[in-house]
């Protein structure tokens, strides 16, 4: 009994199709796993670090944001407390 015949026809039309994409990237220069790394847009390896170098500035900019949030709401949980505290006295006199 020959191996072909123990594997359904759908699988060798996938299996094909899952080999063919990165067989033609390769032949036609696209960028692939067995084809040319070259970025289309043109970037180089100055762009890209001068773009990470931007990405860890944001990130630590958002880090301090977020800080910066966080403690704003420590300080309007605590104002509420305070308020809070103030009224309940004033209403129970008023009773």
């Amino acid at each position: 009994m020959p191996i072909h015949a123990a594997i359904p026809s759908w699988m060798m039309i996938v299996l094909f199709a899952m080999f063919m994409g990165p067989m033609m990237r390769m032949m036609f220069g696209g960028r692939g796993p067995w084809g040319r790394h070259d970025r289309v847009d043109g970037a180089g390896p100055g762009e890209i670090r001068r773009l990470e170098g931007a990405l860890a500035e944001r990130d630590v900019m958002l880090d301090d944001l977020q800080h910066r949030m966080s403690e704003l709401e420590s300080r309007l949980d605590f104002t509420e407390r305070l308020l809070a505290e103030r009224r309940d006295p004033a209403q129970l006199g008023e009773r």
